[in-house]
């Protein structure tokens, strides 16, 4: 399919312009020496002084189907990297190379592994910092025919969370395939779109949220969940644009889709033609100037996110430690904080824990540290020691029995989710921060429960 060139392209390149310049600008500005006191976020203190009017990007969306030769899949790769896009959503691609996926310039994220690694989010290194990425579970139904070599139904979306160069802009892509309706899973559409857009919310409380992938459902068939999908405030880019093509077959069953669209313009929409049995979609994007819309509160979601050590971003760098540090801030009076760590040495969590405890939170909080830090000591001073009491903090040898991670930390209560349970594979101190940390977040009570009982165990 040939792309046609427009006065809206025109526009778009020019913004684009306007933004890299900005941007290179902003970097000369937070590396002048002197620039930035001590102790200071550099990017973020030069982006004051020149953002750009527009934030214009382009997003690819291309399944690459799997089973194809190398070659064939190195020249789709190069049709999806023609205009050098911002961003690239991938699907179909668990047994490709990253360095296949992702050329010189660009970044990738997914976790690794024959389902979760099939959704790939690849962007621009040059333009954009992540600041956290994860992966979610989106349907977890297993079982297949015969003459299936697949579970389709095991489907995962990875998503990234980045910041422009210039500090200016803040959002975040997720990378999705949902199932086919077919035997023995059934139909997954709903429960599908209903995760995606729990997973868009949750991501909206940083900025706007891009979500590109294989729905498997044609936008102008009886099934498409338009209704479920406009509760999530999820817009596909053919909607905006006015203008519906054809992505697989005779359907359009690939589509990019905006939360709030009411923040984003289509300068343009086309498709490329692929060896694979679906055509890239290309959607060069531009978020208005000054239109703000409200940002929903915290919420939580079961899946996992990374930190990244080498951030030249702080928020980067504590990803999972801001996530425990805002289920501690957001949970209720009445409710129950249960604690378990092989080391609590940080005066912002040890701060948190005393914050909820006084107002009116159960903080019970065990640590199998060989020595007591000086946070434990002040955490024990404020809440007390005394096992029993409301609210306590105590130390005592790891018990294998217990079965935890490093960190497990329970709510019963938090951000408007009953039985909130996070693990992470890091004591709770500043080394966290300096290494890739993962925490796995769930509201699914059978893992609340196990959680739960190991932590008993460890407080014995």
């Amino acid at each position: 399919m040939r792309e046609q060139t427009s006065a809206h392209r025109r526009r778009f390149v020019r913004a684009r312009r306007l933004v890299a310049g900005a941007a290179a600008a902003t970097t000369l500005l937070a590396l002048a020496p002197g620039a930035v006191p001590a102790g200071g976020d550099p990017v973020r203190l030069a982006a004051k002084k020149t953002c750009a009017a527009n934030r214009a990007f382009q997003v690819v969306q291309a399944n690459v189907k799997a089973g194809m030769t190398k070659a064939q899949t190195k020249a789709d790769l190069k049709k999806v990297f023609k205009d050098q896009p911002d961003f690239v959503t991938l699907n179909e691609v668990a047994g490709r190379a990253d360095s296949l996926l992702a050329p010189a310039g660009y970044g990738i994220w997914r976790t690794p592994g024959r389902y979760t690694g099939a959704n790939p989010v690849v962007w621009r290194t040059d333009r954009w910092n992540p600041v956290a990425k994860g992966t979610i579970y989106v349907t977890n139904v297993g079982g297949k025919t015969k003459n299936q070599t697949t579970e389709l139904g095991l489907r995962y979306a990875n998503w990234v969370t980045v910041r422009s160069a210039d500090g200016c802009q803040t959002l975040s892509v997720v990378s999705y395939h949902v199932a086919p309706k077919t035997q023995p899973i059934g139909n997954l559409l709903i429960p599908s779109v209903e995760k995606l857009g729990g997973l868009a919310t949750h991501l909206a409380t940083e900025g706007p949220v891009i979500l590109g992938g294989d729905m498997n459902q044609h936008i102008k068939g009886p099934l498409y969940p338009r209704d479920l999908l406009t509760s999530y405030r999820m817009t596909p880019t053919w909607d905006l644009t006015g203008k519906v093509l054809v992505t697989h077959g005779k359907a359009t069953i690939d589509h990019i889709f905006v939360r709030n669209a009411s923040q984003f313009t289509v300068a343009k929409q086309v498709t490329r033609d692929l060896n694979s049995d679906h055509h890239a979609v290309v959607a060069d994007l531009v978020l208005k100037p000054g239109v703000t819309v409200a940002r929903p509160s915290m919420s939580f979601i079961r899946g996992h996110v990374v930190n990244i050590p080498d951030s030249p971003i702080s928020a980067g760098r504590r990803a999972v430690t801001t996530r425990v540090l805002k289920a501690v801030r957001q949970a209720p009076a009445g409710s129950t904080i249960l604690l378990a760590t092989a080391r609590l040495d940080g005066p912002g969590m040890r701060n948190a824990l005393v914050a909820a405890h006084q107002r009116g939170v159960k903080v019970r909080v065990v640590s199998w540290s060989a020595k007591a830090t000086t946070q434990e000591q002040l955490l024990q001073k404020a809440i007390g020691g005394t096992k029993g009491k409301p609210s306590f903090m105590i130390r005592r040898s790891y018990s294998k029995a217990a079965g935890l991670p490093a960190t497990a930390v329970l709510f019963t209560s938090s951000a408007g989710v009953k039985l909130l349970g996070i693990q992470v594979d890091q004591p709770l101190n500043g080394a966290m921060n300096s290494r890739e940390a993962r925490g796995e977040f769930t509201v699914e009570r059978a893992d609340f429960v196990r959680i739960r009982d190991g932590i008993r165990v460890q407080f014995k």
